[in-house]
């Protein structure tokens, strides 16, 4: 078996309740950017939610609580002018937790980076309480936001 960015081992029905639920927060992050407002990512995320982002720019590492998360968004979004984009391709989940694969891209100072990412969420009452992401590429990453060169 060969597993293709369009899998979801979710089961044969499709996502799961939490899989759906990490769908829900990635459609709702892409339309809070095309609005300009990620504070309309709150009801997604818990108050105290614990985030890991790979610590590959000024915006990004350990993340705690949700306003910090809420800002790396803004600051993502500000950097890349809002084409910082992801969108869920695979899911497969537990009773708690959903590990999504992410395809993203965004643009920066005339520059395209694409790229994937698994993403592992915690879900607590109906919230995201903390999350942890592992990029395919954390080389051109670095570049990408500044904290390398190639």
């Amino acid at each position: 078996m060969t597993m293709t960015d369009t899998d979801d081992f979710s089961d044969d029905r499709g996502p799961g309740p939490l899989g759906r639920f990490v769908r829900a927060f990635y459609d709702a992050r892409r339309d809070a950017a095309r609005a300009g407002d990620p504070g309309r990512l709150e009801p997604f995320i818990a108050a105290d939610v614990h985030w890991r982002e790979p610590d590959v720019g000024a915006h990004m590492g350990y993340l705690r609580g949700r306003d910090a998360v809420l800002d790396m968004i803004r600051r993502a979004l500000a950097t890349t002018g809002g084409t910082f984009d992801l969108s869920v391709t695979a899911t497969v989940e537990t009773g708690s937790h959903v590990a999504a694969l992410i395809a993203w891209s965004a643009e920066k100072d005339g520059e395209r980076i694409a790229g994937r990412e698994l993403a592992v969420y915690e879900v607590r009452d109906g919230r995201i309480a903390a999350a942890w992401f592992h990029p395919e590429n954390i080389a051109d990453d670095r570049v990408f936001w500044g904290e390398g060169q190639s």
